[in-house]
């Protein structure tokens, strides 16, 4: 039985973009009528948007999942794809780095 799966994103934000960057992940990823991200998206538990201690200009994202074929089936659910296009207008802000990658959770 496969277990929570975790995915981290980092990027580097362009000096000065950093307070939309910021507003874009908000309004794209928290919802704002008390509901939950799972509630919208299935197998989503929860996320965090992290900002570095040592680097303001670099963002992180933490996705986690119910299992990793929660993320897998992102693709075909039409709830996700209501987000008008976010991800292509984050990726203006970026530098052009984005670097992500999956954990299985083998404890909390």
């Amino acid at each position: 039985m496969a277990g929570m799966f975790l995915t981290i994103t980092r990027a580097n934000i362009k000096a000065g973009s950093e307070k939309e960057a910021r507003a874009l992940l908000e309004k794209s990823l928290l919802p704002n009528d008390g509901s939950k991200p799972g509630d919208h998206i299935p197998g989503l538990i929860g996320f965090g948007l992290m900002r570095s201690k040592k680097d303001p200009s670099m963002f992180g994202l933490a996705t986690v999942w119910k299992d990793e074929a929660s993320l897998d089936a992102l693709s075909s659910n039409p709830n996700a794809k209501t987000g008008g296009h976010w991800v292509e207008k984050f990726m203006k802000f970026t530098q052009g780095n984005v670097q992500g990658e999956g954990f299985y959770i083998e404890s909390l």
